[in-house]
């Protein structure tokens, strides 16, 4: 039996004549996204010789190719592993080095990266070219043309690997998170039950990439009949073109693009009516721009929170739980991550492991059939975060007498002045209700007297601005004064991760630079 497989093809027989994917002026239906990955999968288990479990690379664009790709892996019982296009060639040659894989299925726009890290993708027993492919690679259209299209799915194991994906490695060289088919599987439903119970009616448009958070819910909805849209070329006006165009009904986003939609001059020259849910994840979402957002669209959000470790969603922010007219408590919440979904355990700890009270700062455990079977080949790493069934985040957060939990921030990026935690995300929050603030991150650079010294970093809105003194003066009366920013380093934009995240760790290097070399 494949039980993810299972599901491909039904959906493939159930809905056949419907459209499955458009990208740009391209359309497919479920019949065809079923031959063709059908015809992949045969020939990489048959011709190319792949056994059960081997890893597979995919570094793709959003195009159809990436989802044909994954189904046929499935199919094949062979281990996906993601790449995010945005990732620098250095990084994709460890990723393909750390993962042992032994075929990469890559686009035209990839070729030149390709060629670089040949000679270190030792491993790589097959390169398979998507679009033009050039001496001693295989081509996408011969391979898939050589395969038989009628289903012969390899038998998998609910514990057999489906998916290392890496980490954003902020911290040092990425980790690959295996996770199972189970913990595919429990995901799916996961998402239905808590998150946004698809139907085959809806059209769900991604922008984010297809080897992230965004990707996760292309088989939540395909295999429920459900359309998914990629774009071509990614820009707010092509965005907003589509969602009117296609009739979009579901989106996921990270708060920085819900941001940029927000500001989006045009954003009134488009239909958007048909949009009933926007998901958003990847990061925190500042509370202010949240309830700006709400009253722009209405009550069609949904947050989640997951990790590579520990897949989308262990926590749901539920659509009646974005309140910005209630009480104190209930709009409070629109700062939480929610609470924990069906069949996920959370708890948040002290040192010593023990539960905190309520509205007392801990590390998030998370528990639940969704969570990761190890770190890839790394034993040790694996043992430090997971115990007895627990995973331990990194993330510090509170959590409420209703259960919804409040991420304070990264262990990691807690600020250490005076002797006195300072929680960045707490100060960030103050900052975004300036209302020239598009985006701001806060962190400690070196101090000879306080030991750190917390300096907010800022974007401002289009046509907006001002100065780092107005800046600071606009967090006193909200803040403790230790917890004030005592520099503002004003920029045009805050450097992201390939999934969106602000890189705290590229803008506090400077600093901390400087520092050994004054030591």
């Amino acid at each position: 039996m494949n039980r993810l497989a299972d599901l491909l093809s039904r959906a493939g027989r159930n809905h056949a004549a419907k459209t499955a994917i458009i990208w740009g002026r391209r359309e497919a239906t479920f019949a065809e996204i079923e031959a063709e990955s059908n015809r992949l999968a045969q020939v990489l288990s048959g011709d190319l010789g792949l056994a059960k479990g081997d890893r597979v690379g995919i570094i793709l664009p959003n195009r159809p190719e990436f989802t044909i790709a994954d189904w046929a892996l499935i199919k094949a019982g062979l281990v996906r592993v993601p790449i995010n296009p945005r990732l620098a060639p250095p990084e994709i040659a460890y990723i393909v080095e750390d993962s042992g894989m032994a075929a990469l299925i890559y686009g035209g726009e990839f070729a030149e990266v390709i060629e670089r890290i040949r000679s270190q993708a030792t491993p790589v027993r097959h390169l398979v070219a998507v679009d033009d492919a050039p001496a001693g690679f295989l081509g996408w259209n011969e391979i898939v043309a050589a395969g038989d299209p009628e289903p012969s799915h390899v038998a998998t194991e609910m514990e057999d690997p489906y998916m290392i994906l890496y980490t954003s490695g902020t911290t040092g060289r990425p980790k690959g998170a295996m996770t199972t088919v189970r913990s595919r599987w429990v995901s799916t439903f996961t998402v239905y039950a808590n998150e946004d119970f698809v139907h085959s009616t809806d059209v769900m448009l991604h922008v984010a990439s297809l080897a992230h958070g965004s990707g996760t819910k292309v088989f939540t909805h395909y295999v429920k009949g459900a359309t998914n849209v990629f774009l071509p070329e990614f820009s707010m006006a092509s965005y907003c073109e589509a969602i009117e165009r296609h009739r979009v009904t579901t989106t996921w986003l990270v708060p920085t693009l819900i941001g940029r939609l927000l500001d989006f001059p045009d954003r009134s020259q488009y239909d958007l009516s048909s949009l009933r849910t926007i998901v958003y994840a990847g990061a925190p979402m500042p509370a202010e721009r949240l309830r700006e957002a709400i009253e722009t669209f209405g009550p069609v959000f949904v947050q989640v929170y997951g990790l590579s470790e520990a897949p989308q969603p262990a926590t749901a922010l539920a659509k009646e739980d974005h309140v910005v007219d209630g009480t104190p408590e209930q709009m409070g919440r629109l700062a939480s991550a929610g609470r924990p979904c069906i069949g996920v355990d959370v708890r948040v700890v002290n040192e010593t492991g023990d539960e905190v009270a309520a509205g007392e700062i801990g590390e998030v455990l998370i528990r639940g059939d969704h969570v990761m079977a190890s770190y890839w080949n790394q034993p040790e790493a694996t043992a430090e975060v997971l115990r007895d069934g627990w995973f331990s985040t990194g993330d510090l957060a509170t959590i409420d007498a209703g259960g919804y939990l409040f991420i304070v921030d990264r262990k990691k990026d807690m600020i250490i002045s005076g002797g006195y935690n300072v929680y960045p995300r707490e100060v960030e929050e103050v900052l975004y209700r300036h209302p020239a603030v598009a985006e701001c991150a806060v962190i400690g650079v070196p101090d000879r007297e306080w030991g750190e010294r917390v300096t907010a970093v800022v974007a401002f809105k289009p046509d907006r601005a001002a100065s780092p003194k107005e800046l600071t003066e606009h967090c006193r009366g909200l803040l403790a004064s230790y917890k004030l920013p005592r520099a503002v380093e004003l920029v045009d934009e805050l450097p992201k991760s390939p999934a969106g995240k602000i890189l705290k760790k590229k803008l506090r290097e400077p600093h901390w630079r400087d520092r050994e070399r004054q030591v």
